[in-house]
């Protein structure tokens, strides 16, 4: 009811699905009450609640990624008519939206660059902190005493997840035909919670396995060839590719999947962006051993060098503690970071010195 009166607007209308008086009395009465010295939101939806708050207060705005570009491409993919009306009418809200909401914070965190460049900006966005997510890289590490299961490919996700569905119906329609043809004894798993009715039937072709949700994922992954992000609809990270890196596994993957990565194109993953290119690069891995080899150490190891938890969360305090140090003229609070982002012993502290609380 709150998304069809909010249509003739300009407020998005994923803020007025999640508008709640109650919400808005429980965020006042607790800043009023603990007078906290940084207000967090995490995306636009929450951040609703947190910029009508007091100006004097620190406030930061986790964007994350560019809903622009995310309706944008939901709306270029959808085939249901419905859906695409929404996904419009969304998309032409945000674009006019995005960027004049973030002006009111003092932070606003995106994932990329990319994301940044896709929000209209009027005014340009000076700030902007890139503040990408990580993986845990000693938990998804590969088990190399794990035997590999022949031409075999993995998806991993959650299956009702519009992307991932979309993803996996693209892969499988227009790219798997060409992989059978030159291998066809090639399996496909499908490995994620949620499995919608659409992924479901994918696994009536003896070729398919649809697990849904399973114990553990990297025993699937451990046992797989070749893993595949054929992303072509949303924004940010994919943490499929972090995930499927970090264990050590040669990945294809559409540029949209790579672009909030930077991984370095046949160093550490291979790209494919038409059906076509996208079947080659996989059966290019399948019949050389000592390429999955390669890409898959180099994957291994540009995760452990650039994408621990580690490193952003360490990033991410600093620029907490600078943030509120800067705010406070008055010197009644000291914030100290002390931060070593070296991911096999990061060492991390947020002294927090105030009159008070």
């Amino acid at each position: 009811m709150n998304c069809l009166l909010g249509l003739p607007g300009r407020t998005p209308l994923q803020m007025s699905y999640y508008a709640d008086p109650a919400m808005t009395a429980a965020v006042e009465k607790l800043t009023a009450e603990i007078q906290p010295d940084l207000v967090y939101a995490h995306t636009i939806r929450m951040g609703q609640y947190s910029e009508p708050l007091d100006s004097s207060m620190t406030k930061v705005l986790a964007m994350q990624i560019s809903m622009t570009l995310n309706y944008r491409r939901l709306a270029e993919h959808s085939s249901n008519p419905i859906s695409k009306f929404f996904f419009n009418t969304e998309y032409n809200k945000v674009r006019r939206f995005e960027a004049e909401f973030a002006h009111e914070f003092d932070k606003v965190l995106l994932i990329s660059e990319h994301d940044l460049n896709a929000i209209e900006q009027k005014k340009p966005l000076e700030n902007v902190f890139f503040s990408p997510h990580g993986v845990d890289y000693k938990y998804f590490e590969p088990d190399k005493s794990v035997k590999k299961r022949k031409n075999t490919l993995i998806f991993t996700g959650n299956m009702s997840y519009a992307p991932n569905t979309d993803a996996i119906q693209y892969f499988y329609t227009e790219i798997f035909p060409r992989i059978q043809q030159e291998i066809p004894d090639t399996k496909l798993w499908i490995v994620g919670a949620n499995k919608s009715a659409i992924v479901s039937a994918l696994g009536e072709d003896p070729a398919v396995t649809v697990t849904g949700r399973v114990p553990d994922l990297r025993d699937y992954t451990n046992q797989a060839q070749v893993a595949l992000a054929p992303i072509r609809i949303g924004a940010g990270l994919q943490n499929k590719v972090l995930e499927g890196m970090s264990m050590g596994m040669p990945m294809v993957v559409t540029s949209v999947a790579n672009e909030g990565i930077k991984a370095i194109p046949d160093e550490n993953i291979l790209i494919g962006d038409t059906p076509e290119r996208f079947a080659d690069q996989v059966i290019t891995l399948l019949k050389d051993d000592a390429m999955q080899k390669q890409i898959g150490e180099a994957a291994r190891h540009f995760i452990v060098e650039k994408w621990s938890w580690e490193k952003h969360f360490g990033d991410l305090e600093e620029m907490f503690c600078r943030l509120v140090n800067e705010e406070d003229s008055t010197a009644e609070i000291e914030l100290k970071c002390d931060s070593s982002t070296q991911p096999s012993n990061m060492k991390s502290n947020l002294n927090i010195v105030t009159n008070g609380v």
